[in-house]
Formats: C-alpha cells, structure tokens, sequence
C-alpha cells in the first residue's frame, strides 16, 4: 500500500539520526533544525536549518514479480540554510554541511531508498539581500519501493 507521509518520516528520521557524524568530520558541532515545512525565511529564524522539499514520487509500471513491489522515483531538493554569524563563517559551514550531505547519501544505507543519484548542488550567497543568510540546494533522486495491494 502507498503510504507517502510514512515514506517522507522515514527519509526526515535517517538524516537526523545519521547526520550529526558526517558533520562531525567538518568540525561542525551544531545539529540543523530539520523539517519538512517549506522555506520560510520569517518563521525559521535557526542559525542552521535543513529543509526537505519533496518534488515528486514517478509511479512508473515496473514491478519485481517475486514480491509484487511497486517502484517508484522519488525526487526531493534539500537545503541548507545558515544565518547568524560573519560572513566567512557562514559560507564555510555551508560548503561543509553541503559535502557532510553528499556524503551521508553517498556512504549510509537507508532501508526504503535505492538508486540514490545527486548530480548537481547549488550554493546562494546574501539570499534576500542580507550578508548573514546563506544556502545550499541539493537535489536528491531516488527510488523507493510500495507494497503493490492485491486486487483478487
């Protein structure tokens, strides 16, 4: 059965259990507000923040006919986001937590996702005009499988 709210938790919940140790290799110690809300500059006033921004899921008609899983392509864009601190300060955590991030996808098994493909990163310097906002956009793809229901 498809259950998107399910599958979307399950990615939250692995980058925040998983995260923290690839950003301790950069010598970052503070842990990002992670959420699934969209960006809103104005509400999130974290010093660091990690928006998931899912896209969306490509039902294709692929089936693996031993266990009847229904394949889908997920695409999500993940960003970071910095604030609050001199400028070089902010456009080091950023290029830091970005490569914590390609990496944490790169080397971490996560049960539900295969495939995993980032192709490109973004990086957004004085966002909205301000010299103390920073982010990066890391577009994720990959797939999932659903339990296909039986009709009979």
């Amino acid at each position: 059965m498809v259950n998107f709210r399910k599958k979307l938790d399950t990615i939250k919940t692995f980058i925040e259990t998983n995260y923290q140790k690839y950003l301790e290799v950069f010598d970052m110690e503070k842990v990002p507000f992670v959420t699934l809300e969209y960006i809103d500059f104005d509400k999130f006033k974290n010093d660091f923040m990690l928006f998931i921004d899912f896209n969306n899921f490509n039902m294709n008609e692929d089936r693996h006919e031993d266990d009847c899983i229904h394949i889908a392509r997920v695409s999500c864009d993940i960003y970071l986001v910095f604030r609050n601190a001199a400028t070089e300060t902010l456009r080091k955590n950023m290029l830091d937590a970005t490569s914590a991030l390609y990496e944490l996808f790169r080397c971490e098994r996560i049960d539900i996702a295969h495939n995993i493909n980032i192709d490109t990163v973004e990086f957004f310097n004085y966002i909205e005009g301000r010299n103390t906002l920073v982010a990066s956009k890391t577009p994720i793809s990959f797939d999932i499988g659903f339990a296909a229901r039986n009709t009979k």
